[in-house]
């Protein structure tokens, strides 16, 4: 099953570290497909049209650049919920669906790993490839261009990027403020504990060797 999103960061990171094993040709169709299924937030496609559960049925050898961004996203979806579940299980104790206590804890810890993933590669040169915006569900183009206009301006200068600019992502994305504000409060919480921080250090690495296995 797929799960919760990984932030757009954190994304970009993990399709250009697998770039080469799928090989793509394309680096800008294949940047924008890494981020393409969250536009739902904006676009309200259904997320089983965004993220469908058979993509480990796709053809890698046959499908475009921007599908194996596509697929790399969802990949990256998957092993990040498996590998947080087994680092930090009660982060996933209490309730469920988006706005319970999980959905607010994880998406916390995603928020964290994302601040950690922003630093370690230079997101500024891949930026401007979210102008190729595909619509692979007949989405709106307009709300798409929406959609990926949001990480230029976010990701801009990514020594600024902070918590804050995490919840006004979530707010582009339509998330309510009271929802918005718990989960800011929740990852300025876990960014003062030690532990915690140290273990989110783990979860990139834990992802990219499992995805490589």
């Amino acid at each position: 099953m797929i799960q919760t999103m990984a932030l757009e960061a954190t994304h970009i990171r993990f399709a250009l570290d697998l770039k080469n094993k799928y090989g793509v040709k394309d680096i800008e169709k294949y940047v924008a497909g890494s981020i393409y299924p969250d536009s739902r937030y904006v676009t309200e496609v259904d997320r089983m049209a965004t993220h469908p559960e058979n993509y480990k049925d796709w053809d890698m050898k046959r499908i475009d650049d921007f599908r194996k961004g596509w697929f790399a996203h969802l990949l990256a979806d998957n092993i990040q919920w498996d590998i947080t579940k087994e680092l930090l299980p009660r982060v996933f104790e209490g309730s469920q669906g988006q706005g319970g206590e999980r959905w607010i804890k994880y998406t916390a810890i995603k928020i964290l790993q994302d601040l950690d993933d922003v630093k370690k590669f230079d997101i500024s040169q891949y930026l401007p490839y979210l102008a190729h915006i595909e619509n692979p569900n007949g989405e709106d183009m307009k709300r798409m261009k929406q959609y990926y206009d949001i990480f230029p301006l976010m990701y801009g200068r990514p020594n600024a990027v902070d918590i804050d600019s995490c919840y006004r992502m979530w707010k582009a994305f339509g998330i309510n403020d009271e929802l918005a504000a718990k989960v800011k409060s929740q990852a300025e919480g876990y960014s003062q504990d030690e532990s915690i921080m140290d273990t989110i250090l783990k979860i990139y690495p834990a992802m990219l060797l499992r995805a490589n296995s």
